[in-house]
Parts: C-alpha cells; sequence; structure tokens
C-alpha cells in the first residue's frame, strides 16, 4: 500500500508490477504488459526504442508480428496511467520517433523511494542515529509485497535489477536489525536475528549481532554455538575462514569483555503521540498538580488498539526526564489473575526505592511479596493493614520528587486489585502522586464499574475517553511511518476502514497493503477475534450476518433472516453495543463500528454458513424488495453450492442491463464476464442465452476497449462458435447481421462475407438478401479480397462496412438507406423501415452516434439534417482519434 501514498498515480514493482491511480490498483492485463510497464520504469525519464522493447519484451525471440502487438500494449498502459488523456497524446507515457518515454516522478516509483529510505536510514545509522534509522528502514521495508517484479523478473533485461532489488532487500533487513540492536533493543530482536542468520547464514555482520544479543540475555553457550555454526558453514561449503566481525564477537564473548548493551535516551525511545496532543497536555497538567501535592487519578479508556498504553508511556517519560520515579503494574489479559498480581509488581519496584526507606520493609507487605510468609489467616483487619503499608509506601517514594504509578489494563485486574485501588483513591490527595489507569470499556463488568465509580466520586479523578484519530491525523501518521504525505483520499480511507484506530492503521501499513483492499494482516485478526469471542451467542449471529451484509441493516432485515422477533434482535445487540464493535447507523439500523471488524467477522465464518447466510439475506431481500440487482446476484453468487446457480444467473442478467442503461459499461461488462463465464459451462440448450451475452459485452467492448482489443476478438469467437449451436427454431439474423458488421470493422473481411452468405441463406425479407448479397460482392472487391488475388495488403485507414438495403429513393446505383440499424426509424429518402437487428447490436460505423470509419463505396451526403456524409470523396471528411493506441481514422461530416 505505502506506494500508492504518495501522488496521483504510483507504479510499483517491489512485488507483483502494479499501477495505483488514487490509492486503487489499476488492470494491466497479463504478464506482458506488466513486463512492458517494468521494462519502461527500468528506464524512467529516458527514450526507449521501439526495437529495445520488442527486443526485451519476448526475451530476443519476438514474433513478425512484434511491433504491431508492442503498439497495442502501448495503448493499454496509457488507458491505465492517463485515462484522461487529451487527443493530442498523453504527458507520462509519450510517443517519439521509434520508441516512446515514461515521464515520472522519481517518488512514484517505488524502487526509487526505496533507494533513497535505505540510504538515509544508512547515514542516520552510521551517524550514531539508531532510532532514526531504524524508522527509514522499516519506511523502506514496508513498501515490499513480494519478491521484487514478480511474474517477470526471468526476463534476460530484468534479471540484473531484480537480483539487485533482492540483495538491497536484505540488506535493509540486517540495518534494521543493526539499528534496533545499537537503541538497546537486541534482548527483543533474538527471535527475529534467528529467523534471519538460518534464511542468510553468510551475512557474518547478522550472525556477529545475534552472538551478542544472546551473550547479553546470559546464553553464552547458544552464542558459542552460532559461532561454530557459521564457521562449519563457511570452511564447509565455501573453504573460507570467519571474517574479521565475526572473530571479534567471539573473542569478546570467550573473554567476558562483550559491552552492555546501551541505554537507550529519553528520546529514543519516545512515542509519537500523534492526534493526542490535547489528551496529553491535560495528562502533563494533573501530573504538574500532583508533583505540587495534590495527588491525582487518571483513567484512560478505550477500545484495544487505540493508543491508551501509547499515551500512558507519553506521560511516563515526561516524568522520567523531570526526575519523577516511575512504576508500571500490568495486568495480563489472560483469565484470572492471582489475588494483588496488579500491586505486587508496584510494591516490589516501590521497595526497591532508595526513598522508600523503613516503609519498604513493613511485615504487612508480606503479602505482596512473591512467596509470602506466614499470613494472619483470616483475621479481617490484616487487609486494611496491608492496604495502608502500601498507601505509607506510595507516600514515603513520592515524598522527595513526586511519583507516577501506571496501572495497565486495569479492567483484567483481579477483585482485591481493584479494592486496593479504591482505597487509595481516598488518601490520595494527600501524596505527590499521580496513577494513571488504563482501561478497555467497562460496561459489561460490574466490579471495574464499581471501581470507577467510587474513583469518580473522589477529587482529583480524570477520566479520558480515546476516539479514533481523526483524517488530519491519520495522514500524520502515515507521514511519520511512511516518509512521504499520503495522496488525496488515502487517509480518508484509512480513517474509514480502521475507524481512526492507529494500531490498524500501523499493521496495514507495516503489512504493506492497501488500504481499500486485501485480508487483514494476523495482528489484527487475532486482536478483533478475541472480542467476538466474549460475545454471546445471539449477538455473534447477528454480526455474522452483518458481516456477510457488508453494510448496515435494518433490524427488520436481521429479524426475518434470522427468524427471530424484533425485540430479540435488539437485546442480542445490546452485548456487541457494549462491546463497541457496532454503531447505529440511523433510526432502526445498525453498523459495524470499524469496516476491519466486518472483514474479520466474515474471514472467520465456516464456508457453509457464510454461503448459507448470503443464500437467506438475498431471498429477504428479494422479497422484501429496494435492492439493487447487483447485489443480489453477488448475494446468490456466493451461494450457488446451495442451488442458486440460477438465481445468480437471472439477477447477474438484470445487473447487466440496469447498468447498461445507466452508462456504466465497465460495470456491465463485469457482470456479463461472469454471467458468461458461467453460461460456459452450461448444456448446449443454452447457447441462446450465452450468445445474447456475447452481443451485448461486443457491443460494450467496441465502445471501451475498441474494436481491435483481445476481448472483443474472444467474443465474436465466441458469439460465431454458439451460432452453430442454437436450435433451428432461434432467430438468428440479427447476430448475424451484428457479427457481420463487427468483422466489417476490424477488417476480417472473409469472415464478413461468410456471415453474409449464412444471412442471405437465412432470409426471408427482399432487401435482407439484396444487403447481404451486395455485403459479399463489396467484400469480394474490397483491398482485402484485391490483396488476395494481388498478394498486397489493404490501406490500414480504410474499413469496409457491409452493405445496407437499397435505397428507392436513390437516383445513384449503389444507394443505401441509412442508418440500417435503426429500430423503427426510417430511411430519410425513401421512408423504408430498416430490419430491426437487436438491442445487444452495435450501431454501424457510420451512425450518427460514433463514427469512426471509412466506408468503401461512394454514395451521396443525405439531404436530411443530422444524417452522416457517406461520400469518401466529400472534402467534409475529418480526421478523428479513435481505436487502440489512439490511431486516427476519417470519419463523416455532419449535416445541420
Amino acid at each position: 500500500m505505502v506506494g500508492a501514498l504518495v501522488g496521483g498515480v504510483q507504479f510499483r514493482v517491489l512485488g507483483l508490477p502494479e499501477v495505483v491511480r488514487d490509492g486503487r490498483a489499476v488492470p494491466l492485463g497479463g504478464p506482458k504488459q506488466r513486463a512492458l510497464l517494468t521494462l519502461f520504469l527500468l528506464r524512467p525519464n529516458q527514450f526507449v526504442s521501439t526495437d529495445w522493447l520488442v527486443d526485451a519484451l519476448w526475451d530476443g525471440r519476438p514474433p513478425a508480428s512484434g511491433p504491431t502487438t508492442l503498439r497495442t500494449y502501448v495503448a493499454g498502459l496509457r488507458r491505465a496511467v492517463e485515462p484522461d488523456r487529451s487527443e493530442g497524446g498523453g504527458q507520462v507515457l509519450r510517443r517519439h520517433p521509434q520508441g516512446y518515454e515514461l515521464s515520472v516522478a522519481p517518488d512514484e516509483i517505488d524502487a526509487v523511494r526505496f533507494d533513497r529510505l535505505v540510504t538515509a536510514a544508512a547515514s542516520a545509522l552510521a551517524g550514531g542515529e539508531a532510532t532514526t534509522a531504524e524508522r527509514g528502514y522499516d519506511a523502506a521495508l514496508a513498501l515490499w509485497r513480494g519478491e521484487p517484479m514478480a511474474g517477470v523478473a526471468d526476463l534476460a533485461a530484468l534479471r540484473p535489477e531484480a537480483r539487485r532489488l533482492a540483495d538491497a532487500r536484505i540488506s535493509a533487513e540486517e540495518g534494521r536489525l543493526t539499528a534496533a540492536a545499537m537503541a538497546g533493543r537486541d534482548a527483543g530482536l533474538l527471535a527475529e536475528l534467528r529467523r534471519f542468520v538460518v534464511a542468510h547464514p553468510l551475512r557474518e555482520g547478522a550472525r556477529a549481532q545475534l552472538m551478542l544479543a544472546l551473550y547479553r540475555s546470559g546464553r553464552q553457550t547458544e552464542a558459542l554455538a552460532a559461532y561454530d555454526e557459521g564457521r562449519r558453514i563457511l570452511a564447509g561449503e565455501y573453504g573460507l575462514d570467519p571474517g574479521e566481525r565475526l572473530r571479534e564477537a567471539h573473542q569478546l564473548i570467550l573473554t567476558q569483555a562483550a559491552p552492555e548493551p546501551p541505554a537507550r535516551p529519553a528520546a529514543a525511545v519516545a512515542v509519537a503521540q500523534v492526534g493526542r496532543d490535547g489528551e496529553l497536555a491535560l495528562l502533563a497538567r494533573e501530573l504538574d498538580a500532583a508533583s505540587g501535592g495534590t495527588g491525582r487519578v487518571a483513567a484512560i479508556v478505550g477500545e484495544p488498539g487505540i493508543g491508551k498504553t501509547s499515551l500512558a508511556t507519553a506521560v511516563g517519560e515526561r516524568a522520567a526526564a523531570r526526575g519523577v520515579p516511575v512504576v508500571w503494574g500490568r495486568c495480563p489479559d489472560a483469565g484470572r489473575t492471582p489475588p494483588f498480581w496488579l500491586w505486587r509488581q508496584v510494591v516490589r519496584e516501590l521497595g526497591a526505592m532508595p526513598q522508600a526507606g523503613a516503609a519498604g520493609s513493613a511485615s504487612p507487605l508480606d503479602s505482596f511479596a512473591i512467596e509470602p510468609g506466614q499470613g494472619s489467616g483470616t483475621d479481617p483487619a490484616a487487609r486494611y493493614r496491608a492496604y495502608e503499608a502500601v498507601a505509607a509506601l506510595v507516600r514515603a517514594v513520592a515524598g522527595q520528587r513526586g511519583l507516577l504509578i501506571v496501572l495497565d489494563d486495569l479492567h483484567a485486574a483481579d477483585p482485591d486489585s481493584l479494592l486496593l485501588l479504591r482505597f487509595l483513591a481516598t488518601v490520595m490527595a494527600g501524596t505527590r502522586a499521580l496513577v494513571v489507569a488504563t482501561l478497555r470499556p467497562y460496561a459489561h463488568d460490574a466490579a471495574v464499574g464499581a471501581a470507577l465509580a467510587e474513583l469518580a466520586r473522589v477529587p482529583g479523578f480524570t477520566r479520558l475517553a480515546l476516539s479514533g484519530l481523526d483524517t488530519a491525523a491519520v495522514a500524520t501518521l502515515v507521514r511519520d511511518r511512511t516518509g512521504a504525505v499520503p495522496a488525496d483520499g488515502v487517509a480518508t480511507r484509512l480513517r474509514e476502514r480502521t475507524g481512526g484506530n492507529p494500531f490498524f492503521i500501523t499493521e496495514l501499513l507495516r503489512a504493506g497493503t492497501d488500504p481499500a483492499d486485501t485480508r487483514p494482516p494476523s495482528t489484527i485478526r487475532d486482536t478483533v477475534r478475541l472480542r467476538f469471542d466474549a460475545l454471546p451467542g445471539p449477538a455473534r449471529k447477528c454480526l455474522d450476518l452483518l458481516a456477510v451484509a457488508g453494510h448496515e441493516l435494518p433490524a427488520q432485515v436481521l429479524a426475518e433472516v434470522l427468524a427471530l422477533a424484533g425485540p430479540d434482535v435488539a437485546e442480542a445487540l445490546a452485548a456487541a453495543y457494549t462491546a463497541e464493535l457496532v454503531a447505529e447507523a440511523g433510526p432502526g439500523e445498525v453498523r459495524y463500528r470499524h469496516p476491519l471488524f466486518a472483514e474479520v467477522a466474515y474471514a472467520e465464518l465456516p464456508p457453509p454458513r457464510r454461503a448459507a447466510l448470503h443464500a437467506r439475506l438475498a431471498t429477504v431481500y428479494e422479497r422484501l424488495g429496494g435492492a439493487a440487482p447487483a447485489e443480489l446476484a453477488y448475494h446468490y453468487g456466493c451461494a450457488t453450492g446451495l442451488g442458486h446457480g440460477e438465481d445468480c444467473l437471472r439477477w447477474t442478467l438484470t445487473a447487466a442491463d440496469d447498468a447498461t442503461r445507466r452508462l456504466a459499461y465497465e460495470d456491465a461488462l463485469a457482470h456479463l464476464d461472469r454471467a458468461a463465464e458461467r453460461l460456459a459451462t452450461r448444456a448446449p440448450s443454452d447457447a441462446r442465452t450465452e450468445l445474447e451475452v456475447q452481443l451485448h459485452r461486443a457491443s460494450l467492448l467496441q465502445m471501451t476497449a475498441g474494436v481491435g482489443s483481445d476481448a472483443m476478438d474472444q467474443a465474436c469467437a465466441r458469439a460465431r462458435e454458439l451460432l452453430g449451436l442454437v436450435g433451428p427454431e432461434a432467430d438468428v439474423r440479427p447476430a448475424l447481421w451484428a457479427l457481420g458488421e463487427l468483422a466489417a470493422n476490424r477488417a476480417e473481411y472473409a469472415t464478413c462475407s461468410e456471415l453474409a452468405r449464412r444471412l442471405v441463406d437465412t432470409a426471408d425479407d427482399a432487401s435482407l438478401v439484396a444487403a447481404g448479397s451486395t455485403c459479399s460482392a463489396r467484400s469480394a472487391t474490397s483491398p482485402a479480397g484485391l490483396s488476395r488475388r494481388s498478394g498486397t495488403s489493404p490501406p490500414r485507414s480504410t474499413t469496409f462496412v457491409p452493405s445496407t438495403p437499397p435505397c428507392s429513393a436513390g437516383s445513384l446505383a449503389g444507394d443505401r438507406c441509412w442508418p440500417p440499424t435503426s429500430s423503427g426509424r426510417s430511411c430519410g429518402r425513401c421512408a423504408a423501415t430498416p430490419p430491426v437487428v437487436g438491442p445487444t447490436s452495435p450501431r454501424p460505423s457510420g451512425s450518427r452516434s460514433a463514427s469512426t470509419t471509412r466506408t468503401g463505396g461512394r454514395t451521396r451526403c443525405s439531404t436530411r439534417a443530422g444524417w452522416a456524409c457517406r461520400s469518401t470523396t466529400s472534402p467534409r471528411w475529418r480526421p478523428r482519434r479513435c481505436g487502440a493506441g489512439g490511431s486516427v481514422r476519417r470519419t463523416g461530416c455532419r449535416i445541420s
């Protein structure tokens, strides 16, 4: 995803080659188109000759049609990178005599950005700025989505650059580990270092770093074993001795002279609190007030990943920078914890401080020891003596410079720890201590709710409810994480998908995914799954259905699909509202709070249950009405295994017709493609339906992909094949006429002639017979027909269309009615009504919608206003850009 964050158009080769426009990947086609893009990116802003491109694209063995096919690929690439270019040509992919040039800004190529980030990180590491270097390496590695130039790297022209990028990636990974170790985090890197050394056993620097990390963790034997393993690999496979760095690390470990890990300065561990300036300022004021002698308690409440612990850490760093002692107590959210587990950690750290004095060894504190001594049994007063001892310890430590106690994940604390906190809150006013507690929404937990209610009655209590980051803060977080300003709309889409949750945003960036695409990373799925597992069964059923729907749902639909009464649905959703998983979308409507929740819930559904919910939802939608045809087609399509194949096909065709009426041709084509794929595996009895689908596809492809596209060729070929599969009762004349026109427009004259003969054989209308005969005669005398006898090729700029029925008012032999496919519209001269070709047939090239070809044969310009001039010698012919590659053809005049 990171590659899509800068600029409107991004080019990505650190993985599958892609073009990303406005944050979304643009379809490029097959491997050859991706290979062409990568070849251009290999030489950005440089002239690239056609000969070199052809030779590189076919790896030194180009076909005879290579230059022509290259122009088609270039035209498709132009459409991807500059869909709104003017007729005069594009500004990104420029045409030059004998070649092309891809004009891009350096930061629009992810490989260039990767190199720059790595260079900057290496400079920071050499200058001792370990934390800056680690962030730089992280940002660089986040750009990767897989193997470099995946799918095309085997081309000889691309192989050296692919190898260079792969080596640079490995070096960046090693640099990141080195920077993290220099920042004092090598103890937490052992697992990563082991994986890296196993994958790259010859990287001596990483092996030396692993040895030192093991030694500093008290595992000297394992450190020496890592050295022996490296020495054996070098000697056994390459006949080499270990290098200087590896030998030096080995000697330091043997002599017990390895230096301690560097201390992490405050600046190195500072946590960037993006979008939390107000909350951080408020807690800083609370710390000042507590240090001044007025104790305080603050509760930071929010969902997982919202930044509670990070905010508390930032406050702790401010306190430590001022010399205020900071202690932490953490509650693992892993079932019931031992009594006073939270406070055992706090008491142990406070008692070890020199400020504690005698208060740190008071006998009532024995109950907080890891192995408590002889207790007081069931003495009721003993518990309160222990509470008083903890309060005295807090006052003693805080008396000199103040004190900050952080209780992390208080919602998971045991009941005794909560009781002790309630007691301490009543005596905090007389101390110089600030207690900061972080916790999740607690409405479902009576014990936590009672503790917070008690704290709220104590003077000096503050409750902070953290919400998601706004769009500006998300943009700042993306820039800090990636080193680049996000493109327009990217921050908005990230916020909509994650609800502004910083953890979710960071994980998506770390995974290198597009903000609007792909499956959530495992770290996000695991976090959300835990929240779902805590819900009761009825609530989970409602959320499953909400995930299948993919958007908000009225309570009525939930009740209908789940066969529940309305009040039962409301009761089931109460737990989901309490857990802050859903929100109200409108009166009586519910939605997921974050789209990521829906994605995880959908992914967790077993496939059979998922399909059943799709089918039941579609059935209810169909009964209640109001759903779009495309949505019904989608839900039935997800349930075809349950016997809904016919329903899926029916609504897919309806969705295609609906999209066509709305002029959404690309959407209509997507529906037709799915219908054609489904029909292709059906019985021959469905051939007529598939023929209609293929003709509909061809009519739309002529306007979108162009008559020369591969998709158009496939649609026409399949349609001609289906002509022989339909039954004898089917009227194929409209299909023959439409396919004949398409063949003529594509200069497939032999095919056009064959279709015309079949039209004559099946026609029972004199005008159609004459039209087919004339078409056959013209095809035989066309430049293509002449070329078959003379051995020459027809001119590229001339295309012939089938003749139309004879015009009774024409004064010249050969005059024809125009346009031939206008259903119900009479000729401007003879008032004859042309035959109806059918709703899926494309308009002829000379009709007044979009004239893009030139006709053979001389005809007079119509005297009726608005009709197209068909005279090939008329001075009104003008050039028009159309077709694949933006080629120029000449079109008829317009009389007005």
